[in-house]
């Protein structure tokens, strides 16, 4: 409450009554309280931002043998996430939906009809959705470099569900690559698999497992689903 009170005063000058006005300001305090709230959280998401593009700047220099060539790798990954970013935009970063989000990786890259995509609505919370958009456009440029899709037969299926219920739920999400070239044994792991790797290493996220099949490309991943509240971003350090 907001209050204001004067004095009644008689001729000779005693006081004997008073005038108050109480004006009830509880949406302003609400607004008040919002605006720092939004503020504190735009901040959180900028350094995050900000930590992300480090480690993906730092580390795809420090893995690419030319200049342009990490140019161009470090330019598609940034635009990935930068389409995540418009994605969780349009829906004031209350989450984004899964099959959108796989559609938006995919199609800057490849034909949507060399994918097969199957699975119920899952929304994902902000922090899951740019973990997946940067998974997503890591296993598509490989698979366009090395696998199903580097020749003009090649399939890549995309499949999930949910398991469990509320604070429990988990999406399981499976990707396979199929009429690709023969997978032979991988003897150095570049940026794209160390980051499929370890985004989701958190036990409180989640786990991915790559499998290196003859047939192609395997990628299982296994995410835990919180509330946006309560889940925190995971990304790869940039000085490991």
């Amino acid at each position: 409450m907001l209050s204001s009170a004067r004095p009644i005063r008689s001729p000779s000058g005693n006081i004997i009554g008073a005038v108050q006005i109480s004006l009830d300001i509880t949406d302003r305090k609400r607004g008040e309280e919002h605006r720092k709230l939004l503020v504190n959280e735009l901040n959180h998401r900028v350094k995050n931002t900000l930590a992300v593009v480090r480690s993906i700047a730092s580390q795809t220099i420090r893995n690419a043998t030319t200049l342009p060539e990490a140019g161009r790798t470090l330019s598609n990954r940034l635009i990935s996430l930068a389409k995540a970013h418009d994605i969780l935009t349009q829906q004031n970063w209350s989450g984004a939906d899964l099959n959108d989000l796989i559609t938006a990786s995919i199609k800057p890259h490849a034909s949507i009809e060399r994918f097969q995509i199957s699975g119920g609505k899952v929304w994902l919370p902000p922090n899951v959705a740019l973990s997946f958009a940067l998974a997503l456009h890591e296993l598509t440029t490989n698979a366009i470099k090395y696998g199903a899709l580097s020749n003009a037969k090649g399939k890549v299926s995309i499949s999930w569900k949910l398991v469990g219920q509320k604070q429990q739920r988990r999406l399981e999400l499976e990707w396979r690559e199929t009429g690709g070239p023969t997978v032979g044994p991988i003897e150095r792991k570049g940026f794209g698999t160390q980051l499929l790797e370890r985004i989701f290493a958190s036990d409180s996220a989640g786990r991915i497992v790559l499998t290196f099949e003859r047939s192609g490309l395997a990628c299982d991943f296994r995410v835990n689903l919180f509330e946006p509240n309560e889940a925190e971003a995971h990304f790869p350090s940039s000085e490991t």
